[in-house]
């Protein structure tokens, strides 16, 4: 019976060691942030906790966030002066194929997402950050899977999706910035998929030109039918 105790004390203690471990983690400096940018029920969810950066409000140069979220490089740059407070910025991550998905019935079908990232900034009781940022944080994207063409969107902390049209799109690469917490996704162009194309449309406009061609047809006999009957007077 000892020895059962034990190890169930050990395993207990191993437990609450790797929970206390994760929230430090996630926490950084004591901070307990809402791990998720976003609405439950945003696509892609964007509530895994990659990495957290704290940033002083008294720093006089810029704070760089290096992560890999899903194996896609991203870099945040927070420049001085954007926060009047201490804050910590939460990187997450999205499922993808729920992003995917998720955009279809958004004016996207025909995209999937190449990558994902959200960003919460919450302050040092752990809530999010009220209000606008005072300066634009930036983000850069790197990806081999990313083409000019690829469309960079966004849900806001409460869950609008929008398109972030000052993207900058090139081969492997996206950038952009943002003054709210967002999530985040790149959007690319199934094979077969013209970006910025509607409804496909195939063929040409036969029944167009079948109604011109019969419009000249009917003047044609119309001026014939006349021009005989002068004839015959």
């Amino acid at each position: 019976m000892q020895v059962k105790h034990g190890l169930l004390t050990l395993l207990g203690s191993a437990g609450v060691l790797a929970i206390f471990s994760t929230a430090v983690y996630a926490a950084g400096s004591g901070y307990t942030p809402t791990t998720n940018p976003v609405p439950s029920g945003t696509p892609g969810g964007y509530s895994q906790v990659v990495t957290a950066e704290t940033i002083s409000p008294t720093s006089t140069t810029p704070t760089t966030v290096s992560v890999k979220v899903d194996n896609t490089p991203a870099t945040i740059v927070v420049a001085p002066g954007t926060f009047s407070q201490k804050v910590q910025v939460v990187v997450t991550s999205p499922v993808l194929s729920q992003v995917t998905s998720g955009v279809s019935s958004l004016g996207y079908a025909g995209y999937s997402a190449v990558a994902g990232i959200g960003i919460n900034v919450v302050n040092s009781s752990g809530q999010p950050y009220s209000g606008t940022f005072l300066k634009p944080v930036s983000i850069t994207v790197n990806n081999s899977a990313i083409e000019p063409g690829d469309r960079v969107v966004e849900w806001n902390a409460q869950g609008t999706f929008s398109t972030v049209a000052s993207a900058t799109v090139s081969a492997g690469k996206a950038s952009w910035s943002f003054q709210q917490d967002p999530a985040f996704a790149i959007l690319a162009p199934k094979p077969g998929v013209v970006p910025g194309a509607t409804s496909p449309v195939t063929g040409k406009p036969f029944v167009k030109d079948a109604l011109i061609g019969m419009a000249l047809i009917s003047g044609g006999l119309v001026l014939f039918a006349r021009t005989r009957r002068r004839r015959l007077s």
